[in-house]
């Protein structure tokens, strides 16, 4: 008797549920509460990722903000999305990194400090072709900090011909992007820093198969320059009235067009090459910046002792540096403040590339925000206004901001604020309700 009333039970139950399920399609939901997978367009996905159309632009820090390079997309035999990179390696670029004049001695991914944000989706194909400018002195390779196979890793290590490609050379490195996260990407030869110090670096996106929560999304990386290389002249920082040659073009008056050996191999996603600075040039009489220009890398500001000797780079005292930047120029966004709305959520992709210092920051004034280590899940780890990065450290932050007004964001190190590494949210609307415990998002 009791096994036929549960065979009775069993098929009541079973004929609700089939019913409920036809009626309510919410019941069907996955466990946890999670939304099947929409399964958007690859064309669709892009737009939401705000990616550029202009391969070839080299945006200034303002606009390098938003500046995202999903690169040139096909698809295999598959139907796998296929992304095609050029990065092109030059030295001795001229990049003006202040509003005192300092031009720095530049190695350059594509004419820019820092390169462009690669932008991808977990899954795809990636090719990056790495050009070394015939012009050049030096190997380069490109590390990518994902999961990939040996031979695609950017290091000399293993003998992979892809560990340090010769002047004149390219590599093309493939790999299939996984996992989604937030992940630096620079040049591997050694010595590494130095490398990375005089520019060869940049920042990938491998974004998750399903869009997060769509928000304004911008890319700041955490830099710093030491001025006082081999090749960069004396350890006191040059007054801004030596530089003032730089608006008119290339004071060297070399010609910094790609050789046409070299342009045979690129791709129209970097078609642009010229040296023009112009464009991140503004009047020397806007100064706002506190960089002395008598301190040297010691942090002695007296200006004395210095013989006018320069250091080399095998040195055994510590190198510094004399200018920090959020994405390569100092007090860009303090001069160019960032316009948000309140009440808009905003998600910022965050990288620290700084090199000669154990750790840097990032400190917003005014709100908090969601923080996800490495970007490497969907739910954040804490909600704060302060987080601290080693190098190489990355992550995701969301906020929102309740009230309108001018708020500082920095670097929580006096020094580094002091030197170049502090900007402005110029928030503007009406103040906003936020609910209690607002995640920032």
């Amino acid at each position: 008797m009791f096994r036929q009333n549960a065979y009775f039970i069993a098929s009541v139950l079973s004929s609700i549920l089939i019913f409920s399920s036809l009626s309510f399609p919410f019941l069907t939901l996955p466990v946890f509460g999670q939304v099947p997978a929409n399964h958007i367009s690859q064309e669709q996905y892009d737009k939401i990722k705000n990616c550029t159309t202009e391969l070839s632009k080299k945006p200034t820090p303002v606009e390098y903000l938003t500046y995202f390079n999903c690169g040139h997309v096909s698809k295999d035999e598959t139907g796998r999305t296929v992304r095609q990179f050029t990065l092109i390696v030059e030295e001795n670029q001229k990049i003006p990194i202040s509003y005192e004049g300092h031009v720095f001695d530049a190695w350059t991914f594509n004419g820019t400090i820092p390169g462009p944000t690669i932008r991808v989706t977990e899954g795809d194909l990636v090719r990056i072709r790495v050009i070394n400018s015939n012009e050049n002195e030096n190997p380069h390779s490109l590390h990518m900090h994902s999961i990939h196979y040996a031979k695609n890793d950017g290091v000399s290590m293993g003998g992979y011909p892809g560990g340090a490609i010769s002047p004149g050379r390219s590599y093309t490195y493939e790999f299939v992007a996984q996992p989604y996260g937030v992940y630096p990407y620079h040049c591997h030869v050694d010595p590494i820093a130095d490398h990375i110090n005089r520019g060869l670096y940049g920042m990938m996106i491998i974004d998750p198969k399903e869009p997060r929560p769509q928000m304004t999304e911008m890319a700041m990386l955490l830099n710093g320059y030491d001025l006082d290389l081999d090749e960069e002249g004396p350890v006191k920082l040059p007054p801004a009235a030596l530089f003032q040659t730089t608006e008119q073009g290339d004071p060297t008056g070399e010609n910094m067009t790609m050789t046409n050996s070299t342009v045979s191999n690129q791709t129209d996603a970097v078609t642009n090459m010229t040296a023009s600075t112009n464009s991140n040039e503004t009047s020397n009489e806007t100064n706002m910046t506190h960089i002395s220009t008598t301190m040297d890398h010691t942090g002695d500001d007296s200006g004395e002792g210095s013989t006018g000797d320069v250091p080399k780079l095998d040195t055994e005292e510590p190198r510094g540096n004399e200018i920090y930047t959020v994405n390569g120029k100092a007090f860009e966004y303090m001069m160019n403040p960032i316009v948000l709305q309140t009440g808009t959520p905003y998600r910022i992709y965050l990288v620290n590339m700084l090199e000669f210092d154990l750790v840097n920051s990032f400190h917003i004034h005014g709100a908090l925000f969601n923080y996800y280590t490495a970007g490497t899940d969907e739910t954040p780890d804490y909600n704060t206004d302060i987080v601290t990065l080693s190098q190489g450290d990355r992550g995701i932050m969301e906020f929102t901001y309740q009230y309108p007004g001018t708020y500082m964001f920095h670097a929580h190190q006096a020094e580094f604020t002091d030197l170049g590494w502090m900007g402005l949210f110029d928030v503007r609307g009406e103040p906003v309700e936020l609910p209690p415990h607002h995640d920032g998002t």
